[in-house]
């Protein structure tokens, strides 16, 4: 009884120590709650992913076969072990047939994929780097490259279009993110989403610009894309690190605050004879003895469709602090399938510099975009360097064109 009366004057004359052993106390009640709360979401997973795994199939069937792309390195190296502690079991319970390959390098995503044979789905867990990567695979492949849908484990440091398919967060939010892309997967609702072809104009020097490279979300260039590419050093802001990064840096000279250039663009087109080629028609043996229904029938052909808007070009001389073109994946263009064009202000005083980032962070779509089908970008300086989907590159005279519903994504099905 006489320790609990003196214990108010101890704690008054010893205040720095006690403060100390509060905080820690606290952080250690917080990270206990965290655990529990996080065991309770994965228990309720793993009991609803073995319910398609108990599921039966035809006896000639194999089990559905992924190969999940691995980058090892991401997210300072935690990716691998979120990926064999959240994603793994749900995808093994699921009945999957799971073949788990680790990329060695940069660029070696690409490569994977565009020699992968033998599998039905392709599962890309990293960030947005190993996305882009794994994308541009997909889509230079001779073959019909359309046949592999892909899952998206945003397990990455960025992870655009992970977040857009799937609510970020971080601590408890982040694993019951990793919880519903991995039940995607599982479930198998897919959509088609659209990409962004960019190619160089000039012959270019170096081989890692030599072919097409393409992009689910952005191209961005000054700035705003400096500073956002720093949020990461402000790790211990938690989530308010990227509102963070705009408080440290609006007043960084090393920011690329001087975007000159010149952009030619076509307007938007629904499909028409100029943006789209008219595929061949294959003639099969013994094809007179089926029923044929053609496309035509169905729809008309955008290869017989004549719009001569298509043809018309508009050229734009900027100079900017901001510059950025997104897919109808990061801003809804409606019906017609669009490029969506932001240049930002030349100056900023550093109160708008802040607020407008912080704007950023909470909406990143484009106010008053302009919108194209094609792009041509011509940086007047090309000492810069541009994001394409978070992965630097020079800043090189490119040709930006919107190919819309070419990917198929796993996603929730919200109906």
């Amino acid at each position: 009884m006489e320790k609990i009366r003196k214990l108010p004057t101890l704690i008054r004359t010893n205040w720095k120590k006690s403060l100390f052993g509060a905080l820690v106390f606290s952080y250690g009640c917080n990270k206990a709650k965290e655990k529990y709360e996080i065991n309770l979401l994965m228990r309720a997973a793993c009991k609803e992913a073995s319910l398609y795994g108990d599921g039966t199939i035809d006896m000639l069937e194999n089990p559905t076969h992924v190969t999940v792309i691995l980058n090892p390195v991401a997210n300072k190296r935690s990716a691998k072990q979120d990926y064999e502690k959240y994603c793994e079991p749900l995808l093994h319970l699921a009945g999957l047939q799971v073949d788990v390959i680790q990329t060695t390098s940069e660029g070696n995503a690409k490569e994977l994929v565009e020699t992968l044979k033998g599998t039905q789905a392709i599962v890309v867990a990293g960030g947005d780097g190993t996305v882009s990567e794994s994308v541009t695979g997909l889509l230079r492949r001779n073959d019909d490259a359309n046949r592999f849908p892909i899952g998206i484990l945003p397990l990455g440091r960025t992870n655009t279009i992970g977040n857009s398919l799937f609510p970020k967060g971080d601590g408890v939010l982040k694993v019951k993110q990793l919880i519903e892309a991995s039940m995607a997967i599982i479930k198998g609702h897919t959509e088609w989403k659209d990409a962004m072809k960019i190619e160089p104009l000039e012959e270019p020097e170096d081989a890692v610009f030599g072919k097409p490279i393409y992009a689910l979300c952005s191209l961005e260039w000054g700035a705003f894309r400096d500073v956002m590419s720093k949020q990461h050093k402000y790790w211990i802001y938690g989530s308010l690190r990227e509102y963070a990064a705009f408080i440290f840096n609006g007043y960084r000279e090393s920011l690329t605050w001087n975007c000159k250039g010149t952009l030619k663009y076509s307007p938007p087109c629904n499909g028409c004879s100029n943006c789209i080629q008219k595929r061949p028609v294959v003639k099969r043996k013994w094809a007179f003895f089926l029923p044929t229904t053609s496309y035509a029938q169905v729809n008309q052909d955008p290869a017989d469709v004549v719009n001569a808007d298509c043809e018309t070009t508009k050229e734009i001389c900027f100079q900017t602090s901001d510059f950025r073109i997104v897919t109808p994946n990061v801003q809804n263009t409606d019906s017609t399938p669009a490029l969506s064009i932001g240049i930002g202000k030349h100056k900023y005083k550093y109160s708008e510099f802040v607020t407008d980032g912080w704007d950023r962070v909470r909406n990143n779509s484009i106010k008053d975009a302009i919108l194209a089908r094609s792009v041509m970008l011509v940086p007047q300086d090309t000492l810069g360097v541009i994001d394409i989907d978070k992965e630097e590159y020079d800043a090189k005279p490119v040709k930006v064109t919107l190919l819309p519903k070419v990917i198929r994504l796993f996603c929730k099905n919200d109906t």
